[in-house]
């Protein structure tokens, strides 16, 4: 059959039918349904291939993950299942590569976060594709859908105060990334609108893992004689540490409260269960899919900037500090 007879059989014009096959994201649940009914009886086999090379484009996204990108960390999962989940919906499929090479057979790029340190990301612009990345930078040439890491952290560090803590700590990690200083901010913005000085003292830097999150029940031995809570920017950190104090005699949250940033799995392996903030990793992903097919299939569409705020999960991590 043809996509004329298919069009007739279906009531619709051939440009639905058309659409159908090659962006079904763009047809009515309805009417995709009819027409697929109809596109399977009949056999029809659409050539992806030929109609790929007709438009010049290859049907192919690459999503990029640095060579440290740890594959079985719970956020690249997500973060893959997002956009798969997007491009199954079109005829386009995904390419997962850790560098970029001019010479790639690709339409665009997905990038899983921006680290300073990486050039991989001036290397994708060079290319000419567009570029969609999981952060925030200021670059029109690139679009942008993040977590809203400040009002995130902000909301996690504002719980803990409310819970009555006044001595907190803050753990970053070492990646050169935004998220780290946004979230920074969001924990000093928390302080200040709850009439706490900030104080240099309580910020600490450790790897981000559960190895460094470890060292940090450490330093909690030997200095934490008047904190009452820390707030660890990435779960990984706050597991390790929770784990490392079990082992030390502590017991969480008795003895010190702690909050973590990402809810994304890892806060089940601790005991206590922590208290985190849930990332939008899935929706991120699949938006982000879907932001760079529309700017393959119009160059010109004005530069994408959305954060989407996290959502705090209340846990077994942090006590109530009554006031005297």
């Amino acid at each position: 059959m043809t996509l004329k007879d298919i069009a007739e059989r279906a009531g619709v014009s051939m440009i639905t039918v058309s659409r159908v096959i090659n962006t079904p994201e763009k047809v009515s649940e309805k009417t995709r349904e009819k027409v697929d009914k109809i596109l399977d009886e009949s056999g029809y086999i659409h050539n992806i291939v030929a109609h790929h090379l007709a438009s010049k484009r290859s049907g192919i996204i690459c999503m990029y993950a640095s060579k440290d990108m740890k594959m079985l960390d719970p956020f690249f999962q997500q973060f893959l299942v997002g956009i798969g989940s997007a491009l199954s919906e079109t005829s386009y499929s995904m390419s997962l590569v850790n560098e970029i090479r001019a010479t790639q057979f690709c339409d665009g790029y997905i990038f899983s976060g921006h680290d300073y340190s990486d050039l991989a990301l001036e290397k994708a612009k060079k290319t000419g594709r567009p570029i969609a990345l999981f952060g925030t930078i200021p670059d029109p040439s690139v679009d942008c859908i993040d977590t809203d890491n400040v009002n995130s952290a902000k909301k996690v560090v504002s719980y803990l105060i409310g819970k009555g803590h006044k001595r907190v700590e803050i753990v970053l990690n070492t990646v050169k990334s935004d998220y780290v200083w946004e979230r920074m901010e969001g924990y000093k913005q928390a302080l200040a609108e709850n009439g706490i000085s900030f104080e240099e003292k309580r910020v600490h830097r450790v790897e981000n893992s559960m190895q460094g999150g470890m060292e940090m029940a450490s330093w909690f031995q030997e200095y934490g004689t008047d904190t009452t809570a820390l707030f660890f920017i990435t779960d990984l950190m706050g597991i390790g540490f929770i784990i490392a104090m079990e082992g030390l005699g502590y017991h969480i949250p008795d003895d010190v409260s702690v909050v973590g940033f990402d809810g994304l799995g890892h806060h089940l392996l601790a005991y206590p269960r922590l208290t985190t903030v849930i990332q939008p990793v899935y929706d991120i992903s699949r938006a982000l899919a879907k932001c760079l097919l529309d700017r393959i299939q119009k160059p010109k569409t004005p530069p994408v900037r959305v954060l989407l705020d996290g959502e705090l999960l209340e846990e077994e991590s942090v006590k109530t500090i009554e006031e005297v």
